[in-house]
């Protein structure tokens, strides 16, 4: 995955953090029920910390060419 395009890293890590949203309401408003959240905050949490790293990674491509 060394040859993605920087703007393909930078759509997939903005949809990522986006995503990660999501599941963090989606999660918190299963904590109000009173049911299991775990996973879908382990899942906000991971895409944000993938989502950030597409991030940086096509940002960074984008400035040393």
């Amino acid at each position: 995955m060394k040859d993605l395009d920087w703007r393909i890293r930078l759509l997939g890590g903005i949809g990522m953090v986006i995503g990660a949203g999501f599941s963090a309401f989606y999660a918190f408003e299963l904590k109000n029920q009173g049911l299991d959240f775990n996973q879908f905050v382990m899942l906000s949490l991971l895409a944000i910390w993938g989502g950030s790293d597409w991030i940086l990674k096509g940002v960074s491509k984008k400035y040393t060419k």
